[in-house]
């Protein structure tokens, strides 16, 4: 059987930790989609066995998630089956979606930094179809863990036994509580990664496993099977607009077939903040950014002049007695400020853990997710096809309003020359804060360069749609 990924995506797969169910399957086809930082699944810990050796603890070597905590990680929501999807188009017969609504794409954790980053939770997508016990029943105490044997536990990792006597996914699914009536039909697992500087992202296959198509109950049957994902925006009526489409073409599987891992798709850019969210969040984390603004130019400055007085004091054993005493004075001087900036530091830093230290969230999106399974590769090809001719336009004018800048040719102010003059204006802040008084002309001067500095920060807030700074 060949089995193939073709995974193409114009955004980011993003949820927060939650389950979701259709509530317009049938009841041999109900599926639901799961999405944490971690697969359940692929990245299943082991269990070390118990051990006299307290370096040897029961613990888990690879991810760090205790199975008891996993499974409070799962928000169950409330959702609503969606009798449409892919932009509105009619409701295939190939195809099931689900609708979940009100999540976030991005958090600002104020215990680190005011910055909005995107939420870590957003690790991996984990969909499984079959029959659900009701979600009141826990079922994790079910759960057999993958505890290595003690003959196995000295062996390289790859050579390690386990001594559970259930391997079977239903069996791994209950560590998240994801309690099954029977075998699972299917399950399909991907994960979301980002770059470095989290401007782009990629989805890895991480596995599927298939015990029955959900179009067909034949055992010999086989249909390409396609996952897709629209994030859609706010909007004051019924639908707003499509911000991103994504899918996954898995390609032709049967009842039976699994794979691991092999397939991803192209590195791709991450949506970029709503204006309207920027907007509160500067407003939400107005003094957080002020007083972490300082800290950071702070940081900068006391490491300018740490390198500027080591090189200072490497001179000046090499210099002549004349020439030694003009650098001691400087060497005095620059000590006195180091000083003052290590002391102002310090202080910065207890006041900003004294501010409220809450996780805040922006960005509320919809989520329409769909599974299509069809008998032909061609039926396939036309729905993605026609995924790209409904949201190509939409895409373009959506990422247009939601950075809320001028993205031409001409573009005077960008999100990296915001970042830069925001440093500038700070940098500018402290030197006049912590200038020595015994000179009038140096005082002077910066703080005609924190007035220009401040000027140009403004400018450039304002041209992005954030208010300026008093």
């Amino acid at each position: 059987m060949a089995s193939k990924w073709s995974i193409t995506l114009f955004a980011l797969l993003v949820l927060l930790s939650a389950t979701y169910a259709a509530d317009n399957s049938s009841a041999d086809n109900d599926w639901r989609v799961f999405i944490n930082s971690n697969c359940i699944i692929t990245d299943e810990p082991f269990l070390l066995p118990q051990s006299d050796d307290e370096a040897t603890a029961r613990v888990v070597p690879l991810f760090g998630i205790l199975v008891s905590k996993l499974a409070s990680t799962l928000i169950s929501t409330v959702i609503e089956g969606s009798v449409g999807g892919l932009g509105g188009q009619a409701a295939r017969k190939d195809t099931k979606y689900v609708t979940a609504k009100d999540f976030n794409l991005y958090l600002a954790d104020l215990s680190e930094s005011p910055a909005t980053s995107i939420n870590p939770r957003l690790g991996c997508l984990t969909v499984v179809a079959g029959q659900f016990h009701p979600d009141s029943l826990d079922c994790t105490g079910d759960y057999i863990p993958r505890e290595v044997s003690v003959e196995s536990v000295q062996l390289p990792q790859s050579e390690w036994q386990t001594t559970r006597t259930d391997n079977s996914i239903e069996n791994i699914l209950r560590r998240a509580n994801v309690c099954m009536a029977g075998q699972t039909k299917s399950v399909y697992e991907a994960r979301i990664l980002f770059s470095d500087d989290k401007t782009a992202y990629r989805m890895n296959n991480a596995g599927y496993w298939i015990n029955s198509l959900m179009s067909t109950k034949s055992t010999t049957a086989s249909r390409n099977l396609l996952y897709t994902l629209e994030i859609v925006g706010p909007s004051a009526g019924s639908g707003g607009p499509a911000l991103s489409t994504a899918w996954v073409n898995i390609g032709q599987v049967s009842a039976g077939d699994t794979a691991i891992g092999g397939y991803h798709s192209d590195w791709l850019r991450v949506p970029p903040v709503s204006r309207s969210a920027r907007q509160t969040h500067a407003s939400d984390t107005a003094i957080h950014q002020e007083v972490i603004g300082q800290i950071e130019a702070l940081e900068r400055a006391v490491v300018r002049d740490s390198r500027l007085l080591a090189g200072i004091q490497q001179r000046a054993r090499a210099a002549s007695p004349e020439v030694r005493e003009g650098l001691e004075k400087e060497m005095a001087k620059i000590g006195v400020r180091l000083v003052t900036k290590e002391a102002m530091l310090e202080a910065r830093l207890g006041e900003y853990d004294d501010l409220p230290q809450s996780r805040l969230l922006y960005m509320p999106v919809t989520m329409r997710f769909g599974i299509t399974e069809t008998r032909s590769e061609r039926k396939t090809m036309q729905m993605v096809a026609a995924i790209l001719e409904a949201n190509s336009k939409v895409l373009a004018d959506t990422a247009n309003e939601m950075i809320g800048i001028d993205r031409s040719l001409n573009l005077e102010t960008t999100e990296a020359d915001l970042e830069i003059l925001r440093e500038s204006y700070f940098d500018a802040l402290v030197a006049v804060n912590t200038s020595l008084p015994d000179s009038n002309d140096e005082v002077e001067e910066l703080e005609q360069e924190l007035t220009l500095a401040k000027e140009s920060y403004n400018a450039a807030r304002l041209a992005t749609g954030l208010s300026p700074i008093d």
